[in-house]
């Protein structure tokens, strides 16, 4: 397929126009435009990687679907105004590349991917913004600074990385988003090795965590003066003695 790059490319250009459009500024006139030609882009992807690159059944059906979710909620990461909304869409993003990592046969990073960023660090992002903005977005949320530099670099940069992707031989007799053959698991092997040769290492780093935990408890309790102590009262006295006017 010699006309492979060309497509990609031209999907590539029409996506960066598409985020370019949709990202936070005064006028809003260009995000519809932005929506429809992100949304044009995404479906040739799609329909290019059916055609050519995946089989469309199975597992295949498994990678496209996960890979147009994670796609279009990491645009809507990076071009919502609210920055709430924009860490939930960033635990979508998580979730669809959960059955990517699946395929790929890393069940243990599928799982600390969703039990680290989606089950603590983005719940705790959540909180921080919502305690940090409660007046309101801010203006650097609502207008996006330096529009088409961030977009220009970022889509060469996919775009490098999809041309050392594409010179990468496919594999012969086989559907390259199958799943690995028989034998021991991802977390098996992972699992053997923390347990048998880094035993010592683990533990250390749990008793780590455990001082630190302890330590962040510590440092967040609220301090009260001495001064503001209420001395103490004789028993059955609390109570009777009232103040004067």
């Amino acid at each position: 397929m010699n006309h492979w790059p060309t497509l990609v490319y031209g999907l590539f250009a029409m996506g960066a126009l598409g985020v370019y459009c949709l990202l936070p500024r005064a006028e809003r006139s260009m995000r519809a435009a932005g929506a429809v030609l992100g949304a044009a882009a995404l479906a040739g992807f799609l329909v290019l990687f059916a055609r050519y690159a995946v089989s469309p059944q199975g597992s295949g059906v498994v990678f496209l679907v996960s890979g147009a979710i994670a796609i279009a909620a990491a645009v809507k990461v990076i071009t919502h105004e609210r920055p709430v909304y924009s860490a939930l869409y960033f635990v979508l993003v998580v979730l669809a590349i959960t059955p990517l990592l699946i395929l790929q046969s890393a069940e243990f990073a599928a799982a600390a991917l969703v039990i680290i960023y989606a089950g603590a660090i983005l719940v705790t992002y959540v909180f921080v913004i919502m305690l940090a903005q409660q007046s309101g977005a801010a203006h650097y949320d609502r207008q996006s600074r330096e529009p088409f530099i961030a977009v220009l670099a970022g889509f060469l940069t996919t775009a490098v990385v999809a041309a050392g992707i594409m010179e990468l031989p496919v594999p012969a007799g086989g559907d390259p988003t199958a799943m690995g053959g028989e034998g021991p698991s991802n977390t098996e092997v992972i699992g053997r090795v923390l347990m048998a040769d880094y035993s010592a290492a683990l533990e250390i780093a749990g008793v780590l965590l455990l001082i630190a935990m302890i330590g962040a408890v510590v440092i967040s309790r609220k301090r009260v003066p001495t001064e503001d102590v209420v001395e103490s009262r004789t028993p059955g006295m609390i109570g009777r003695e009232v103040p004067p006017y």
